[in-house]
């Protein structure tokens, strides 16, 4: 997983732009929680993000949550390396192919980060998702369009193809509740081109 490039494209971006690509979230998240009929009860809600571009993205992550399920959040953010994160609050090192530390977890959310995992290694990531879990807690992996539907060995950006009919025949398998979410969002208020305004969300419930 080869995330240095990505992250310095990243680092080019206005915080207005940052904010703009935040509020793209929100609104996915917002969709996710109507859909899923998402209300947790605890008073503090425990999210589990995995992989963040930006060292700005983890305040966005930690307001949108709040404001959503209008409750506190304990966020902790894992990632592969974390040296772009530096000085944010709630940063572990790890590989999400294997277990994620310190569950239960109320969420777990992987924002277009499936295509940054080598394809076979997918699943683990997804599974392990899901483990993280406690009782009606919800792993949330979104995607870009392009992310599912590519043909090719490598997406253009260097992203992994996600074979999503193949991951949601195992989930079916495995006798898991999951929705496969799809959205075209128009948000007046981003003005700018946005990769992710047309795709989706695999959302698997426990």
């Amino acid at each position: 997983m080869t995330l240095m490039p990505y992250h310095q494209k990243y680092r080019l971006r206005s915080d207005e732009e940052i904010h703009r690509r935040a509020d793209v979230k929100e609104e996915e998240l917002r969709r996710i929680f109507e859909a899923m009929n998402y209300k947790p009860t605890d008073n503090l809600i425990r999210v589990a993000v995995l992989g963040c571009v930006d060292p700005r993205m983890v305040s966005h992550h930690k307001r949108m949550f709040e404001k959503l399920l209008g409750k506190p959040v304990e966020l902790t953010t894992f990632d592969i390396t974390i040296e772009h994160l530096q000085g944010e609050a709630g940063i572990v090192e790890h590989d999400c192919t294997f277990p994620i530390p310190h569950p239960p977890y109320h969420i777990t959310f992987g924002h277009v980060l499936l295509k940054f995992i080598e394809t076979e290694k997918q699943w683990d990531v997804i599974k392990n998702s899901y483990e993280a879990l406690m009782s009606d807690g919800l792993a949330i992996h979104v995607y870009d369009e392009e992310d599912v539907t590519t043909t090719a060995v490598k997406q253009v950006d260097g992203g992994w193809p996600v074979p999503l009919t193949r991951w949601k025949k195992k989930l079916e398998e495995t006798g898991v509740t999951f929705q496969d979410l799809r959205w075209e969002i128009a948000l007046e208020q981003i003005p700018i081109p946005i990769r992710g305004l047309k795709g989706g969300a695999l959302v698997i419930k426990k």
